[in-house]
């Protein structure tokens, strides 16, 4: 009993956090507002922010001393687009942590959000000879076909490292500073966030299944 009761108030925490998560995910895209400032500094805008959402909403200290001034009007679009309107520009955005809508430089949100993982890939780098070629539908978050023609290709190098970039993780790629994708003796080597981690390995599922 004495270990359940442990393991149930570790396991509260996260719970808690989950929620409040998803609590503040559908306030961003749902809750919409109206901002009339002009020449208002950052931390003014914020609060007004914090207040008619009732989030905690925390500017970083990087954020703070760039001492940004805001002009902008809008009505009724989502909390999501007010943000990124405002801070994307001077390369700021949010990123959820501890409860809290952090609002920080991008470079920091990548520092915190990149990882590295390797993928042993020497099983599919090269395409079976004289087989057809394979159309992989990725699924609903992805666009496109993944496709290869392993016909009369004996030897060729499977382009794996095209095809990671091509179909997961969007923009990341770019917009991502910290972001890196190379191929090292048949090991992927992968530096991007969780959330693309997740596509990677889908899609590396699928090519081995389609092989």
């Amino acid at each position: 009993m004495k270990t359940l009761a442990i393991v149930l108030a570790l396991a509260a925490p996260s719970a808690a956090q989950d929620n409040k998560r998803d609590e503040y995910a559908s306030k961003l895209t749902n809750l919409r507002v109206s901002l009339d400032f002009k020449d208002a500094p950052l931390d003014s805008v914020i609060d007004y922010l914090r207040e008619i959402a009732d989030m905690n909403i925390f500017l970083d200290q990087k954020v703070r001393e760039k001492q940004l001034v805001m002009s902008i009007k809008v009505t009724e679009i989502s909390m999501k687009s007010v943000l990124s309107l405002m801070l994307k520009p001077h390369g700021c955005d949010t990123m959820f942590k501890d409860g809290v809508l952090m609002v920080m430089t991008k470079e920091d949100i990548a520092d915190r959000l990149t990882r590295m993982e390797i993928y042993d890939c020497r099983d599919i780098l090269y395409p079976v000879q004289d087989f057809p070629g394979v159309d992989i539908q990725l699924s609903n978050d992805q666009i496109g076909t993944v496709a290869f023609d392993g016909g009369g290709n004996e030897g060729s190098e499977f382009p794996i490292e095209e095809l990671i970039k091509a179909h997961t993780g969007g923009r990341s790629w770019e917009e991502n500073p910290k972001a890196a994708c190379s191929l090292q003796n048949g090991l992927l080597v992968i530096k991007n966030t969780p959330e693309v981690h997740k596509q990677v390995r889908r899609l590396l599922d699928m090519l081995r299944r389609n092989k």
